[in-house]
């Protein structure tokens, strides 16, 4: 991070102040010199976990997988649920959105603007579906499953 000098502070400051109040947020002092970036919206892009199967055909070929499948051209990666919600979390911040009554959830993380869909089967094990970016808190669901043709 750079350090700002006192007249640019002052500057910043100054400029801040002419803002309408409803464009301030508050902050800490400590990061008060601190600008946030913001991230535009990208557009929503989601695709199977497996080229060229729909998302149906994903789910019917994940019911019936080994648990602790490694991901292929031809496979979608199956795990203990707590190792594949572990690995959402941790790699892409991601936490669950929506749950449906077909054994799927969506997963999604508006700070890395990514999101899953996962299948949840009944030994306690998941398999990735499909995935996307373009993630945002309080997007519908329903238009993320459609871009992996679970709509």
């Amino acid at each position: 991070m750079r350090i700002l000098r006192p007249f640019r502070t002052l500057t910043l400051i100054a400029a801040a102040a002419a803002l309408p109040a409803a464009a301030i947020l508050p902050v800490p002092a400590a990061q008060a010199a601190a600008l946030a970036r913001s991230a535009p919206a990208g557009p929503v892009r989601g695709w199977t976990s497996v080229a060229g199967m729909t998302g149906p055909e994903v789910v019917q070929l994940a019911r019936h997988l080994p648990v602790e499948t490694d991901p292929g051209s031809d496979r979608p990666w199956c795990d203990a649920a707590p190792v594949v919600q572990s690995a959402l979390a941790a790699e892409f911040e991601e936490t669950m959105v929506a749950r449906r009554a077909d054994g799927t959830s969506l997963w999604g993380s508006d700070a890395m603007g990514t999101w899953t869909v996962l299948l949840e089967r009944a030994d306690s094990t998941h398999c990735v579906i499909g995935s996307g970016i373009g993630y945002r808190d309080g997007v519908d669901p329903g238009s993320l499953y459609a871009r992996v043709g679970l709509g």
